[in-house]
């Protein structure tokens, strides 16, 4: 029973120590640092000093930092809840009937599939004042919606929203799929000859058997939305004027100005609100689960 025990951990203890230094010990230290001062910007060889919370004073009595918590949180729950609309939407029109779903399945999925890099080169391009998009707006007679997308403060959060909607939708497309086809096509069976309608096989068959496939897609994308940062600062910058400034794109910018103390105080803010948000999802979808 002993030399069973010793074989257990000498699997998992490697698997612990790697986890502890490559994750809590960042993260802790990341806690500590969020309360002190240190500023590399200072004289040469500054310390950190212990500050307590003034950093978050400074976050949250500042009407501008704390629209950036406000406009990080929007981007994480719209982004979510249309990746997941029109991710589930593909999925049931490419489960079965089209000859060709097999083909559009793997065109839809491929965006997720780039690099953000890539995705921000095209996209500024194609929104720029003499784009594509603009041109196809003044070729359809809509002259007067023709603006440079993402560098006007009134469109330019839309438009980053609709870039990682787009590059995203595909996966949780593929995710739905999984579900869907695990389903036992019996239940519809049995269901059309009762009569039930489409809608009714949805209700009631597809959707409660979906859930947990909704519960992985709701965690996965409250959390990349909400720690979202490349595709922001490819396309942005966090610009312009700050309108699509998140909670990342500050992260990495105060610590580009070696204000380490307060980058560290954003890191932490961020990682609240994402746990919170990801607990919430979380015990959504398993109540409705076990039910």
């Amino acid at each position: 029973m002993i030399n069973k025990k010793i074989y257990h951990w000498g699997f998992s203890l490697p698997a612990i120590v790697l986890y502890s230094l490559l994750f809590i010990l960042p993260v802790t230290l990341n806690f500590y640092y969020s309360l002190t001062d240190w500023n590399a910007i200072k004289i040469t060889g500054e310390v950190a000093h212990f500050i307590g919370f003034d950093n978050f004073k400074k976050i949250f009595s500042n009407p501008e930092l704390t629209s950036v918590i406000t406009r990080t949180v929007e981007f994480g729950l719209v982004t979510t809840v249309l990746k997941n609309v029109i991710g589930f939407t593909l999925a049931l029109l490419f489960n079965e009937g089209l000859k060709s779903r097999h083909a559009l399945r793997a065109v839809y999925f491929m965006p997720s599939m780039l690099s953000p890099l890539i995705i921000g080169l095209i996209f500024g391009s194609l929104l720029m004042t003499s784009g594509f998009f603009n041109q196809l707006l003044g070729a359809v007679g809509l002259e007067n919606l023709v603006k440079p997308w993402l560098t006007t403060s009134g469109s330019a959060f839309g438009s980053v929203m609709f870039v990682e909607v787009w590059r995203q939708t595909g996966f949780n497309m593929v995710i739905y799929l999984a579900g869907l086809q695990l389903i036992d096509q019996s239940f519809y069976e049995a269901a059309s000859i009762d009569g039930a309608t489409a809608f009714q096989k949805l209700r009631y068959i597809t959707l409660p058997r979906m859930l947990p496939s909704i519960s992985i897609n709701l965690l996965l994308n409250l959390s990349q939305g909400l720690k979202a940062f490349d595709i922001v600062y490819v396309l942005t910058g966090g610009g312009p004027n700050g309108s699509t400034e998140l909670i990342n794109t500050m992260v990495f910018k105060e610590f580009g100005k070696r204000m380490y103390g307060m980058s560290s105080a954003y890191g932490v803010v961020m990682f609240i609100i994402t746990a919170v948000f990801g607990l919430i999802a979380l015990k959504l979808t398993n109540k409705d689960f076990d039910s």
